[in-house]
């Protein structure tokens, strides 16, 4: 994303036909430059509280070029008496700053200054200001990792391959060593439970008959001694 920068200029050259060439061209430059807006003002000692080019000044809250026909620390002076506050921010037309220094209430915008005596073309003072803005407009981000959303027939195969996973360590778990032998524990167990069901079958079915039988023979046994008795009783009352 480009930055826009603020670049005001002070629209009073020196009457010098090398100044008036590149007070021209740069104006000429500014006013179709993509990421500038020019703003002209006349010389910053002379403007009034009240003036509109001081109003103008005071209006703006962003970071501020400002391009004059004066040495850099006059033009700071020059910022400072008409309430125009910043960091004077060290860029390649302005090397004397040794640290970029916010003082203590001043506001953090920044300001770029110019002294266009020190440039010879148009060019010169275009192309610095590029640099400058290309400069500002590099960000540093910290960017979350990408995390990549699952499909819906990508979450519905990992959904069958869980199941099919479950199924398959089951079936391991019954194979292993462990499982085959609680498995033939469980099968002795059934088999020895059958034979003993099996067995107390028959042995009941033996002894059935036998009993039945003794109780036969307790029930026969007392009439056929009756039965003698009175034979006997009437073969003694015969003559």
């Amino acid at each position: 994303m480009a930055v826009r920068l603020s670049v005001v200029m002070v629209h009073s050259s020196p009457a010098t036909s090398t100044a008036e060439r590149v007070s021209q061209g740069v104006v000429g430059e500014l006013i179709g430059l993509s990421g500038f807006d020019l703003i002209l003002v006349a010389p910053l000692d002379s403007l009034s509280e009240t003036s509109t080019d001081r109003l103008t000044l005071s209006s703006l809250s962003s970071d501020i070029a400002v391009l004059d026909w004066k040495p850099r620390d006059v033009i700071q002076d020059s910022l400072n008496r008409i309430g125009v506050e910043g960091s004077r921010t060290r860029h390649a037309a302005d090397p004397e700053v040794a640290v970029d220094v916010v003082s203590p209430g001043v506001q953090p915008r920044r300001l770029y200054l110019f002294n266009l005596m020190e440039f010879m073309t148009a060019g010169e003072v275009i192309s610095s200001l590029e640099q400058l803005n290309k400069g500002r407009a590099v960000r540093t981000f910290s960017l979350a990792p990408v995390v990549k959303r699952p499909e819906v027939g990508e979450t519905a195969r990992s959904e069958t391959s869980d199941v099919v996973s479950g199924v398959a360590g089951g079936l391991e778990a019954d194979s292993t060593p462990e499982g085959t032998a609680g498995s033939e524990a469980a099968a002795d167990a059934d088999a020895s439970s059958q034979q003993s069901q099996d067995k107390s079958h028959v042995h009941s079915s033996a002894v059935g008959p036998a009993e039945g039988n003794s109780a036969v023979a307790s029930a026969s046994g007392p009439a056929e001694q009756d039965l003698d008795a009175l034979i006997d009783q009437l073969d003694q009352l015969d003559p």
